[in-house]
């Protein structure tokens, strides 16, 4: 199973890595405490704190990791167009052979690269910097453009009207280096092997199963989180979990438990917020819990959550309270049996919390 061709049309961005804390400002209004696994969607910044270090997974291998007391913007994340605001701070930006290379705007001056490769880029105050440690890189200034070859770096600085260039030597490796040759070390892995196994069932085929502990289940360990125009996601704790929690589907084997099956690649194009469906649970009229479970291969809408095949699979049902639902307090998740349900369950989302609806700590996840 080729996960980079799968992963190459996740169209929504995300926080692969974070170590520190870090900040989403959504474009629809708000800030959030940054998690990982957190969507990272057109208009979003994000900025990490100080000593913090992160890593946003635009597209399959294109990411920017960026390091303390640094904030960036996502202005444009269409599959071929891709543009990353720079305000200050200092980013590596990754950039694979994919196509719809990422673009660097800065408060000089844009940065386009040509060829797949690692760029050092950095703001502060009125100077900015580059380095191409791999791939080359082209600067777009006012008199014309310039080309930066394979560990040339520049140093510009004056104004966007006039800017100055400067060639330099590159600088001597630092954590943040240290930091980008670990990422770039574990991203030759395949990180589903890391994490678990690809088995064949019977009925599905070729599926993969999470290294977990003892019953487990999908959809346990996170919380669900209100985006614009992309609904609720699930924000996973798991360290693999953005692509099995965003596309495919879930199946559950008596023998094997819980697996993943990939979607068809034409399927992976529609991009999911989630790969689950919601129920209500209704008592005197009003809904007391909001419960979720996982899609199986195959299935669309059901009127009934009988119809859900995962519904009556073990751990395959997760509820909560409707208020702790909205608080963002996802500590008390409880797992019934489908037998053991009230009778009035109506499948339905739940509505979309108020506009500054906030994620919780990592403390409450």
């Amino acid at each position: 199973m080729a996960i980079a061709k799968l992963a190459a049309f996740v169209l929504a961005a995300h926080v692969s890595v974070l170590q520190g804390n870090a900040t989403i400002t959504r474009a629809e209004g708000g800030r959030i405490v940054a998690l990982r696994n957190a969507p990272v969607l057109d208009g979003d910044a994000f900025a990490t704190l100080s000593g913090a270090l992160g890593e946003i997974e635009i597209d399959a291998r294109d990411y920017v990791r960026l390091d303390g007391e640094t904030s960036i913007q996502m202005l444009s994340l269409t599959r071929l167009h891709r543009v990353v605001r720079l305000a200050t701070g200092t980013i590596e930006l990754s950039v694979s052979e994919n196509g719809g290379a990422p673009q660097v705007e800065t408060p000089l001056l844009p940065l386009v690269p040509d060829t797949p490769g690692l760029y050092r880029i950095s703001v502060a105050g009125a100077i900015t910097t580059v380095l191409t440690e791999h791939g080359s890189l082209r600067v777009i200034t006012p008199n014309g453009t310039q080309y930066l070859g394979p560990g040339e770096r520049l140093t510009i600085d004056g104004t966007s009207a006039a800017p100055h260039l400067h060639y330099a030597a590159p600088p001597p490796g630092d954590a943040f280096d240290a930091f980008n040759q670990a990422r770039d070390d574990s991203e030759r892995g395949d990180v589903f092997k890391a994490y678990g196994s690809w088995l064949k069932l019977k009925t599905y085929g070729v599926v993969w199963q999470p290294r977990e502990y003892s019953g487990w289940a999908p959809y346990r360990s996170g919380r669900w989180l209100w985006r614009k125009d992309f609904g609720w996601t699930w924000i996973a704790r798991e360290s693999w979990g953005w692509i099995p929690y965003h596309s495919g589907t879930w199946a559950y084997d008596a023998k094997a438990g819980w697996c993943w099956v990939a979607p068809a690649v034409a399927s992976v194009l529609a991009q999911q917020s989630s790969n689950a469906v919601f129920f209500a649970v209704i008592v005197n009229g009003r809904t007391r819990s909001i419960g979720w479970t996982p899609l199986a291969p195959g299935e669309t809408f059901h009127s009934q959550l009988s119809e859900y095949h995962n519904a009556q699979a073990r751990g395959g049902v997760t509820l909560l309270d409707v208020g702790a639902f909205y608080s963002g307090n996802f500590s008390r998740l409880s797992t019934p049996p489908y037998e053991t349900l009230p009778a009035d369950v109506h499948m339905q989302a739940p509505l979309p919390p108020p506009l500054h609806h906030n994620a919780p700590s990592a403390r409450r996840m």
